[in-house]
């Protein structure tokens, strides 16, 4: 018997800008039009999406997330919400005959979940009509770590503080840090508060509470002394 094809699914929760819930898919229903499931709509769009992979060494996945920019929703919408940075991503995946029109409709037939955020909007492409995004994975749900409690050595799981476009924001953030100073992903120092994004390493711990204090960092670089 073969195995029915995979369908996944996007969702970007953009509702702190007015802009609801944005529901997207790669694939198309037979007659192409939306593909439905659950009870929601999800345009069809062009979607490349990578890296959602665990590796195993202790470093986070970051996916990238590249989307279409042709239709003018698209380019206002990301206009008017900050480039959608720090909006709450999921990745649906379930099988074809679970979709509502499909032979098996289920809503709860899926795979585990992938919860995100947008972290950075890396790269803008008008020419070939994209724009790209890279996502950090939301650690603390509810309550909850995912997975729980992951002890990683180069890798702080601490959520970082980000730009709205008028100030800061705090909720829903674990890392204590408000301090004036920015630097970007790479560490370098920038004066644009919509770069200033916390690469996660020890480096960049450092360069926010400074090398001689104590540092807030999740991530445990004891572990390098022990193998398995």
């Amino acid at each position: 018997m073969s195995q029915e094809p995979t369908v996944v699914l996007f969702e970007i929760d953009a509702r702190q800008w007015g802009a609801g819930i944005l529901r997207f898919t790669n694939q198309t229903a037979l007659d192409g039009g939306p593909i439905h499931f659950n009870g929601y709509a999800y345009t069809p769009t062009p979607i490349e999406a990578d890296g959602f992979e665990w590796n195993g060494k202790g470093t986070l996945p970051q996916p990238s997330l590249r989307l279409s920019t042709l239709e003018v929703s698209m380019v206002s919408m990301l206009l008017a919400t900050n480039d959608l940075i720090g909006a709450p991503v999921k990745r649906i995946r379930t099988f074809a005959n679970h979709l509502d029109d499909g032979a098996d409709p289920d809503p709860e037939a899926i795979f585990p979940v992938d919860e995100y955020h947008i972290e950075q909007k890396p790269e803008e492409i008008p020419a070939r009509g994209r724009v790209e995004f890279t996502l950090s994975i939301s650690l603390d749900q509810q309550g909850r770590m995912i997975p729980a409690r992951q002890c990683l050595r180069d890798t702080c799981t601490h959520s970082y503080r980000y730009w709205n476009g008028e100030r800061w924001v705090y909720e829903g953030v674990s890392c204590p840090y408000t301090g004036a100073a920015m630097f970007d992903q790479q560490g370098a120092t920038t004066e644009d508060p919509a770069k200033d994004v916390c690469g996660k390493r020890l480096s960049d711990c450092r360069a926010r509470f400074g090398a001689n204090n104590p540092l807030p960092t999740r991530a445990m670089p004891g572990l390098a002394r022990y193998k398995s």
